[in-house]
């Protein structure tokens, strides 16, 4: 695709922050005043973090790098901030597919005002992975802390995912962290210097990985943890009655996918759950599957009454339902990412479901994202819409593998009330067999998802060369 990059602000905002980290005093690390998880140098405006795991770095391929790109008034911005484990105080070096950046999750760990970014780099140490908190600050990521990782084996690939909420109910950030074979919960208090040990979670479902997602399903002031594997998704929280963090424990299970996300879908103040299985013919979860092979959704509603606090049934949503515009087709994966927060300010969240492999006129894997609705009774197809690069108003147009939608973040970046959807397409622009990758920014209206005024930020903006998969992962 070939596109004319609109910058959101002036030209001195987009001016360039360096990877290099230096040591922050302790008079520097004062509260912004901002609680956003997301704001990460305190000046009120939710930012946004870029993954780029299968960069190359110092000739090391897949050595992964990240970006952080910042918020404002305007949305957001092309100043940005670069880190590897090149970096200065990133601990670490940049290795051959350590994948740094292959996860990405935030929270203000150590109370201090600001948020944190945690970095995970699953092929780190020979596949054994890695977590690294890049912690906040006014020029955020000048000095960094890798969580203590527990056990270490070839291929557990430490970091594959990484969830945070306040799961044991002390109104402070807990960390959890899933591998190829574990799941492992931080909790306690975090430190610039100094984080929980951490524990391995044991029992029956100790061998428990897959991607993670946090919610308070039943509405008491505690999160659980929604493990999503093939084919069981399993619901994590603390035994009733007990504070131990060791008593943290699948409390429910689910049918499979292989992504989930959580948010409050029809505004009754609990977090409802959303499961993806993007791909039903190379992962099956032995289940009937009703987009055949295109990939659907399931919406389960949080439910105090219940033991995990889900609703048993859960909803279905694919490209044949009823309102949703287009059709299933094989492989499109319908849920490869997904996003849930208020696009148009009713106070209910809404849901972005991206279709990285949805077929576009003759452009194959062109890509799509689709936007659900949510009202008093939950989601609706009342209202869907998709969005692509063949969309008038979106720069670019749709091209083979270009895998639009691959990653969605749902969230306000100008402060305004409404959510903006940012999109990544990371095989855009290929350059030497790799995608060069670029991010959309659409905003949010009263009325739903704006084809105006649209930006989008590709390798020139975040002065990365062509080739790096700008946007293979988002914070979210």
């Amino acid at each position: 695709m070939r596109y004319s990059v609109r910058l959101a602000v002036a030209a001195a905002l987009a001016t360039c922050l360096t990877g290099s980290l230096v040591a922050v005093s302790a008079d520097q690390a004062v509260a912004a005043g901002s609680r956003s998880a997301d704001d990460f140098n305190g000046d009120g405006y939710r930012d946004l973090a870029i993954g780029m795991p299968a960069k190359t770095i110092s000739g090391k391929e897949g050595a992964g790098a990240v970006l952080l790109t910042f918020g404002s008034a305007h949305g957001l911005t092309g100043k940005h901030v670069y880190i590897t484990q090149n970096s200065t105080n990133v601990p670490g070096t940049a290795g051959y597919q350590d994948f740094f950046g292959s996860s990405l999750a935030s929270a203000d760990m150590n109370r201090d005002g600001y948020a944190d970014l945690l970095v995970g780099s699953e092929g780190d140490a020979s596949g054994n992975g890695s977590v690294t908190v890049l912690w906040g600050g006014t020029s955020p990521f000048r000095s960094a802390l890798a969580l203590p990782s527990g056990p270490s084996y070839p291929s557990r690939m430490f970091g594959t995912d990484i969830a945070v909420g306040d799961f044991t109910g002390d109104s402070g950030p807990d960390i959890a962290v899933s591998g190829q074979t574990s799941l492992r919960l931080y909790s306690g208090t975090f430190t610039r210097t100094k984080a929980p040990a951490g524990h391995d979670v044991t029992g029956p479902d100790s061998t428990s990985s897959g991607h993670l997602a946090a919610g308070d399903f039943t509405g008491d002031g505690k999160d659980e943890l929604a493990v999503v594997q093939q084919k069981t998704t399993l619901i994590y929280s603390q035994d009733p009655g007990t504070t131990d963090a060791d008593s943290f424990t699948a409390q429910a299970r689910l049918a499979g996918g292989d992504r989930v996300t959580a948010g409050d879908l029809n505004g009754d103040g609990r977090d409802d759950l959303v499961i993806a299985l993007s791909n039903p013919r190379l992962d099956p979860n032995g289940l009937t599957d009703p987009s055949h092979g295109a990939g659907y959704i399931t919406v389960r509603y949080g439910d105090p009454d219940v033991h995990g606090g889900l609703a048993p049934a859960g909803r279905v949503y694919h490209q044949n339902t009823t309102g949703i515009p287009g059709a299933n087709e094989k492989e499109d994966e319908f849920g490869a990412a997904m996003a849930i927060a208020d696009i148009n300010g009713d106070h209910r969240a809404d849901l972005a479901i991206g279709i990285p492999s949805e077929t576009l006129g003759r452009a194959f894997s062109g890509g799509d994202v689709l936007v659900l609705r949510a009202g008093a009774g939950g989601l609706t197809t009342t209202g869907a819409a998709r969005y692509s690069q063949n969309t008038p108003g979106i720069p670019g147009s749709a091209e083979n593998n270009d895998a639009f939608g691959s990653q969605v973040r749902l969230a306000d970046f100008n402060r305004d009330g409404k959510a903006d959807l940012a999109v990544t397409a990371p095989g855009e622009d290929p350059y030497h067999n790799q995608g060069s990758g670029a991010v959309w920014q659409l905003r949010g209206t009263g009325s739903g998802v704006s084809t105006s005024s649209v930006s989008v930020f590709g390798p020139k903006d975040y002065e990365v060369a062509p080739g790096s998969g700008i946007g293979e992962t988002l914070l979210g």
